[in-house]
């Protein structure tokens, strides 16, 4: 096959922006694996980049894709890549905002590196495979290897109804962490049922009585004040989005002023992390949440569904 379907945009602007367009398959690299896609996902970086938010790092050269993980097939693999051939059923991650190219995970082939592509979970498909690999990934390392939550610790996560937050709630349970979780009233019961032992509507919960906690995880990275101040001593919290200059000079004070620091943490999911995380999916400790499942062609509907914010767990990209 020399064409493939890619999602892909011409200019930063809404969802309307984005077209299922014929473009070629890229072509194999040192280093890298082609991948045939079954199924991608919308992240919130996604929204952020095709509206043109993070113009300073991603650029202005278009086209360009979008989507960032993948859950698929390997088609075919070069002598340099060990750990993967031909045939393997693999998950994996893009950077797509520092190196846009015309066509991302949402495309019939994704060009994969080889060092954030991993074998996939077998006991859930692809399509549920990927609501997991980019959230699961960074969750399993901001909490284990960022934050080091320990065994007993009382966690908090904001935002809990989202892509990151079912996945953090799961994480953190898995490593032996008391969980909080802070989210809409219809999220509440099914939070519960993912292993949070209390779960609190955030629009009528006061802050103030929550609490305090050893490691606070804020996919929200909003108005985080009062949150930094349910931390116990030698307590740890991570922001995962930067919305504003404001949030950035807070995080900046944050270092300076008090041992109750808020950390800035990216973690762009490794092979490696993958494989760790796949080991918690075949165990059964962590399962995907999915809000919605879309085809391709219905991507801008996917991306207006994320915009609108709520929904309890990932938007899907069923690609094949």
């Amino acid at each position: 096959m020399d064409q493939m379907r890619a999602a892909q945009y011409d200019s930063y602007g809404p969802p309307e922006v984005l077209r299922v367009r014929s473009v070629p398959v890229p072509a194999l690299r040192p280093g890298h694996v082609l991948v045939r896609v079954a199924a991608s996902s919308v992240n919130g970086a996604d929204i952020l980049v095709r509206s043109g938010k993070l113009k300073l790092v991603s650029g202005r050269r278009f086209p360009r894709g979008t989507g960032f993980d993948f859950a698929g097939q390997v088609t075919q693999a070069p002598g340099d890549v060990t750990g993967l051939s031909a045939g393997d059923e693999v998950w994996g991650f893009l950077d797509g905002a520092r190196k846009p190219g015309p066509s991302g995970a949402a495309a019939e082939y994704v060009l994969a590196p080889a060092a954030s592509t991993a074998l996939r979970p077998r006991m859930v498909s692809t399509v549920e495979a990927v609501a997991l690999s980019g959230v699961g990934a960074s969750a399993v390392k901001l909490l284990r290897d960022g934050l080091r939550l320990q065994p007993g610790e009382r966690v908090l996560v904001r935002g809990a109804n989202g892509g990151v937050g079912t996945a953090a709630v799961q994480i953190a349970r898995a490593l032996g962490g008391r969980v909080t979780a802070l989210a809409g009233a219809p999220h509440l019961d099914r939070l519960r049922d993912l292993g949070a032992e209390q779960a609190f509507d955030y629009h009528t919960t006061d802050p103030r009585d929550l609490g305090r906690f050893d490691v606070i995880l804020d996919p929200v990275s909003r108005n985080m004040r009062p949150y930094r101040r349910l931390l116990a001593s030698g307590g740890r919290m991570a922001a995962m989005a930067i919305a504003s200059p404001a949030d950035v000079a807070y995080l900046l004070a944050s270092r300076i002023h008090g041992r109750r620091r808020v950390r800035f943490i990216q973690a762009p999911p490794t092979a490696q992390l993958l494989t760790d995380l796949a080991g918690y999916v075949d165990a059964k400790s962590v399962v995907p949440v999915i809000e919605a499942v879309w085809p391709l062609e219905e991507i801008a509907a996917a991306h207006r569904s994320l915009e609108k914010s709520g929904g309890f767990g990932k938007r899907v990209i069923q690609i094949a």
